[in-house]
């Protein structure tokens, strides 16, 4: 469990580095495991909601979204107890929802760059903007091979991804932003552990010119006030079986946390 000053912290910055939530033996399962569903995305059978290179060839970050739907091992890790309870710590719920997950596999040594984004504005779906991502590396992530950046306290900004679109490399980063200090922390995390971060915050990530993996896979929770836009658009919305303004819930968004 969390302690007082830990959500604290989270609270302030935005983010939270944590504790080992996946033994050695489990994240040796879930590295195979990516790299089989990557390979088998021609195959019948189940697969995810989505599977693709979202960068170029020569430099590639492999995404796929809801790998719990192809793999089993990936499954049990959505409702990691551990992590469930952490992340109800941190947003104060009674009830968590799997929003979605979502791969990132950067390649040794040609890795691509995850521009600057905040996460909620691209879930136009979804309502209130308070989604929170438990990132959870299964190598050890840093600087050299492609570990996340943050933005200390820019959740608290509101939605800029507008702005941060227009950054054409990833240290176009200013020194301040409406008056406030910008500064960009590295986020480096180990294979195993979790990385807590809010929707609303700032972050990115450059690309692996290392010669080691970079595979990690985020977990979006949505709370029991996370409600459905009908107006928005999304890969997900196919799988929303909801109206309009309701409360998020079904087979594809399942339960794995209650208070």
């Amino acid at each position: 469990m969390l302690t007082k000053e830990e959500i604290e912290k989270f609270h302030r910055d935005g983010y939270l580095r944590g504790g080992t939530v996946v033994p050695d033996e489990v994240v040796e399962v879930l590295r195979s495991e990516v790299l089989r569903v990557i390979d088998n995305r021609n195959e019948p059978g189940f697969q995810p909601v989505l599977l693709h290179n979202m960068a170029g060839e020569d430099a590639p970050v492999w995404q796929i979204v809801n790998i719990w739907e192809a793999s089993e091992p990936f499954r049990d890790l959505i409702h990691n107890k551990k992590i469930c309870e952490e992340m109800a710590q941190l947003t104060g719920a009674s009830q968590l929802r799997i929003w979605h997950d979502q791969i990132q596999y950067k390649p040794a040594t040609t890795g691509g760059v995850n521009m600057w984004h905040q996460d909620a504005p691209l879930w136009p779906i979804l309502a209130p903007m308070t989604e929170v991502t438990a990132w959870v590396a299964l190598d050890d992530v840093d600087e050299e091979n492609g570990c996340m950046s943050m933005v200390p306290g820019s959740h608290l900004w509101g939605d800029h991804m507008n702005y941060l679109a227009t950054f054409k490399k990833f240290e176009d980063m200013p020194s301040e932003f409406e008056g406030k200090p910008v500064e960009v922390r590295l986020c480096p995390v180990k294979k195993g552990e979790v990385h807590f971060h809010h929707a609303l915050t700032w972050h990115g990530s450059n690309a692996n010119r290392s010669g080691r993996p970079r595979r990690a896979i985020a977990i979006h929770f949505m709370t029991e006030n996370t409600r459905y836009v009908a107006s928005g658009n999304h890969v997900m919305k196919e799988f929303v079986e909801v109206a309009d303004g309701e409360i998020m819930r079904g087979e594809h968004f399942p339960l794995v946390y209650s208070a």
